[in-house]
């Protein structure tokens, strides 16, 4: 019975390591550092507080995307799948255009210029982090 408990406990140690080895962590995501960069770069040219823009979500902080837009809230915390400024990136946004936006003629030619697919990753992953200002 003792060698069938060190057998079990040695398959057990085993298999945590295995598994440990396995899974890619996860690095914590800072709105400041990762995802405020992305925005800044792509979005602030039409969502800066001082433009007119139809949405009337303003990007400049934490606490003017918080705040949302016309058509509420940007992002849902722990809920990426679920906020509209992830789907707003997406091929078949829920309202109005892709963003960030490009022109008609632009998108007919192939010539858009889209968020890139690490960069959506990188914001969704804050929001499924809780979305922090940090």
């Amino acid at each position: 019975m003792k060698s069938a408990l060190m057998a079990l406990a040695a398959a057990v140690v085993i298999t945590v390591a295995v598994t440990a080895q396995g899974k890619e962590e996860t690095k914590a995501v800072s709105f400041k550092e990762d995802v405020f960069p992305i925005l800044k770069r792509h979005c602030l040219p039409c969502h800066a507080e001082d433009n007119e823009n139809p949405s009337e979500l303003s990007l400049d902080s934490y606490e003017l995307l918080k705040a949302g837009g016309k058509h509420g809230a940007a992002f849902t915390p722990g809920k990426s799948a679920e906020s509209p400024l992830i789907r707003k990136f997406s091929t078949k946004p829920p309202f109005g255009d892709r963003m960030p936006l490009n022109s008609r003629k632009r998108v007919a030619q192939g010539k858009a210029k889209w968020l890139m697919d690490e960069e959506v990753k990188t914001i969704a992953t804050w929001i499924d982090q809780g979305a922090k200002d940090n």
